[in-house]
């Protein structure tokens, strides 16, 4: 299964925490994240990605952005 990579604009604050703002996926779409959930480690079977999962709604969908080791955002449609 394909891993969909996203850009992310993100607040880290002074403790490192990280909060998701907004995503751009490939289409060049710029997406706020709605409700981002506290961080959680986590896997993705669907998608194959494991790292820190931050459960949110983009554009009125529930979804999961992924933080990998690489520091890369991957996203999960639900």
């Amino acid at each position: 299964m394909d891993k969909p990579a996203v850009e992310v604009i993100a607040y880290y604050n002074l403790d490192g925490e990280i909060t998701p703002l907004r995503i751009r996926m490939d289409n060049d779409k710029v997406y706020s994240v709605d409700k981002p959930g506290k961080p959680v480690k986590g896997a993705s079977l669907k998608i194959g990605v494991q790292g820190v999962r931050y459960s949110c709604f983009i554009d009125g969908k529930k979804a999961y952005l992924y933080l990998n080791h690489e520091n890369k955002w991957f996203i999960e449609l639900a």
